[in-house]
């Protein structure tokens, strides 16, 4: 009988240790995941020697050491556009770039020659998980009343590495708000940290990821770049285009737009070029070999910019001394072929494991015309082919014809942007990517963060049917409220000079109206 009774008084303190422990660690019930957001690269500032007692600022370059670099600047303007020594202007160029960008120098292992970090930058150990106060602008300062959790991580390291930082972060914010999940949003170089991690850690711990003019899969630029595809003569137009869609249609961003164009009809622009390709040819290579190898060619975040069709010319360009570079290699390749060329088997996997997702791509601002290629749609800095996985943008300044009004219809959704620039058809995911017109790659406009605040709301997967108070194709207009993308816009017949008084008055007479 003591026995019985012994067992008995057992199991019942066992079982009020374990409601007891289950008591303790109280899931939440509040109805609202945590927030984390993952920052893109270079929205804050990078120290060498963080912890010490006087960091030193070493990325992006600080104002007092970009003024004490103007003499040097001066001299490589003068070098190119009066004296046209191109080896001189090289000189001054390679010592330009070693000033202000050395400090955040690689290694042949892809490790930093120099202790570069943020500032101490403590875990979270505040709830503020529960309301819905978002702000994804890239501006770190700026989120401190926020509700989301703000992941920082050092943006020049291999991205496998920071995703190994990332799920420390993650498994802080779930014990400190008590979720088992978290929802992510990521910024650009932000994607291929988040990527890296559903990689290496799977979706266990996420219940929707919001993915954010993506560099997962890189930008042509970097390719182009590291390819030393460079090619500026004869690019005049394609500046002017470039310029147009980057400066937006307010009457400011007209005035600067009107007169680059201005000073390309005056054949000033392309002269500009012509000097400039004048110095690429001549000293190109010197200057890649001695300054940007060193400095970007080595980060391993910033191969992870490089996409597939360049990455393995780009390696052979770059790094003819394989042994050197042997660790480096490693690192970006694990990323490359583990992450970047596998991000649909990632994405399909985690939403087998319940992670719902959706895609946010700019377009209508050409890529970067510094090559020899066709430039293509991007939003000023990522190629939206890149970001939304596979999408079809008409050339800069061209769109679709007609025919592409009645095709592509897929469960009653016509997948072209009625402005006829974008056939979203052809992405890995088009029923749940989403895209912005004229918005820069650093824009957050009020419009756009509610909507990624709707996305994260929606309750399971939000797809572009489904989401009843949004279309496919958005833009946002002066007031930062969405707008729906009509038809095809009539090009501005007017001349230059015209467009520039233009702007004038309606930037005075919006300075007394205020």
């Amino acid at each position: 009988m003591k026995k019985a009774v012994s067992l008995f008084l057992a199991l019942i303190i066992a079982l009020s240790v374990s409601v007891t422990a289950l008591a303790s660690s109280g899931d939440c019930e509040c109805g609202t995941l945590p927030v984390v957001f993952v920052h893109g690269f270079g929205s804050y500032a990078m120290y060498i020697d963080p912890e010490s007692d006087s960091p030193e600022s070493v990325f992006p370059p600080a104002t007092d050491k970009i003024l004490k670099s103007v003499p040097d600047i001066l001299k490589v303007v003068n070098t190119l556009f009066i004296t046209k020594n191109y080896e001189k202007c090289a000189d001054a160029l390679i010592d330009v770039v070693k000033e202000l960008l050395g400090g955040i120098a690689f290694d042949g292992n892809g490790d930093p020659i120099n202790n570069i970090g943020l500032l101490p930058n403590e875990l979270p150990t505040v709830d503020k998980h529960k309301g819905h106060n978002y702000d994804f602008d890239t501006h770190a300062e700026n989120h401190a009343d926020c509700d989301q959790y703000d992941f920082y991580y050092n943006y020049l390291l291999d991205p496998m590495l920071n995703a190994e930082y990332l799920n420390d972060y993650i498994t802080c914010v779930k014990e400190l708000t008590n979720h088992k999940k978290v929802d992510l949003v990521c910024h650009s170089q932000g994607n291929t940290i988040v990527a890296a991690y559903l990689q290496k850690y799977g979706a266990g711990s996420v219940n929707k990821t919001v993915f954010l003019s993506p560099a997962y899969l890189g930008l042509s630029m970097v390719g182009n770049l590291f390819n030393e595809n460079i090619q500026l003569a004869g690019k005049g137009d394609a500046f002017t285009l470039y310029f147009s869609g980057l400066l937006g249609k307010d009457p400011a961003g007209q005035l600067a737009s009107a007169i680059i164009s201005s000073l390309n009809d005056a054949c000033v622009l392309p002269y500009l070029l012509y000097t400039f390709q004048k110095l690429v040819d001549a000293q190109f290579n010197r200057v890649f070999d001695e300054a940007l190898i060193e400095v970007f060619g080595t980060s391993p975040a910033v191969w992870s910019f490089c996409p597939d069709e360049y990455y393995e010319s780009a390696k052979a360009n770059m790094f003819p001394d394989t042994e050197k570079y042997a660790g480096l290699i490693a690192k970006i390749d694990d990323y490359h072929y583990n992450v970047q060329c596998k991000l649909t088997d990632i994405l399909d996997s985690a939403e087998r494991q319940g992670m719902s997702f959706a895609i946010c791509a700019g377009y209508n601002i050409p890529t970067i015309p510094i090559s020899g290629e066709e430039e293509g749609q991007s939003d000023m800095l990522i190629d939206t082919k890149y970001m939304s996985i596979g999408a079809t943008g008409a050339k800069p300044g061209k769109i679709f014809g007609e025919d592409y009004e009645q095709k592509n219809y897929a469960g009653g959704i016509n997948y072209i942007s009625p402005d006829r620039i974008i056939d979203a058809s052809t992405c890995a995911y088009p029923d749940r990517t989403w895209f912005f017109k004229d918005q820069g790659h650093d824009k957050f406009p009020a419009g756009y963060i509610a909507f990624i605040t709707d996305l994260l709301a929606h309750e399971g997967q939000p797809t572009v049917s489904d989401m009843t108070d949004y279309v496919q194709f958005m833009t946002t207009d002066s007031d930062e409220n969405i707008v729906f993308i009509k038809g095809p816009e009539e090009k501005d017949t007017r001349y230059n000079i015209e467009i520039i008084f233009d702007s004038l008055g309606q930037m005075i007479a919006g300075a007394f109206t205020k």
